[in-house]
């Protein structure tokens, strides 16, 4: 017998993975801007509930110093272009669900 795929595999399943995946369409977010809008923490496990959707997400690190002036590195999401028309079809499938 043939399975097939859960229905919710390639779709949005909370308000927490929309509010991230509308920040990332925006451009660049840290985890603390993508744990200020989308809420909670565990960043990178919803980076990557979101890229087995089909989201192509980069990750950017970066050097810089924390307010201690110490040096720190940090890390940027971005969605990538390709996956620009994904992200809104899974955005407007959200909405129209109405979840």
């Amino acid at each position: 017998m043939k399975k097939t795929p859960a229905t919710t595999a390639k779709r949005l399943e909370s308000p927490r993975q929309l509010r991230a995946l509308i920040a990332i369409q925006q451009g660049p977010q840290t985890v603390r801007a993508l744990m200020d809008r989308a809420g909670g923490n565990g960043i990178p496990q919803l980076i990557d509930a979101l890229r087995k959707k089909g989201l192509k997400i980069d990750t950017t690190w970066h050097r810089g110093a924390d307010r201690d002036d110490r040096p720190i590195r940090y890390c940027t999401y971005l969605l990538a272009p390709e996956s620009a028309q994904l992200a809104d079809n899974l955005v407007e499938e959200f909405i129209t669900r109405g979840v």
